[in-house]
């Protein structure tokens, strides 16, 4: 009985998340869009690209480009790393300073064991909102 109440006990928690391996995979963005004192910005219709790998075991590989744009020169990173889950946030860390290290993301389920991960916050005026989908 112990052990049923238990195994019971560990699995608690929120049941629309996903566990960490199941939120592992590969993700491209689907959405990225910066605003700032200049407007707005789809960055991907410009050429931005953000792809990461979630493996299972809590590390991360992967590449963000951001073209240029007015006076921004083109920047890239290694999203090599990790990433950790609580409840439905997941969080980056990599060794390269960018703004997907400074930013939650929250998993939002798109379809049956499909999620997508949401982040948004602001950087020096600039609101940044990406979306990256699972296998997309």
């Amino acid at each position: 009985i112990f052990l049923g109440i238990a195994a019971i006990v560990a699995c608690g928690g929120d049941s629309t998340s996903p566990s960490q391996s199941a939120a592992a995979g590969s993700y491209s963005a689907f959405q990225f869009v910066t605003t700032g004192s200049s407007g707005q910005t789809d960055q991907l219709l410009i050429g931005s690209t953000v792809q990461i790998t979630l493996a299972s075991n809590g590390t991360t590989t992967g590449h963000l480009h951001l073209a240029a744009s007015g006076s921004q020169q083109a920047f890239d990173a290694d999203l090599a790393g990790t990433w950790s889950q609580t409840g439905n946030v997941i969080d980056f860390t990599q060794g390269v300073d960018n703004f997907v290290n400074d930013m939650l993301f929250t998993i939002q389920p798109i379809a049956n064991n499909v999620w997508d991960l949401v982040g948004e916050d602001t950087f020096s005026g600039t609101h940044v909102k990406l979306t990256l989908r699972h296998g997309a």
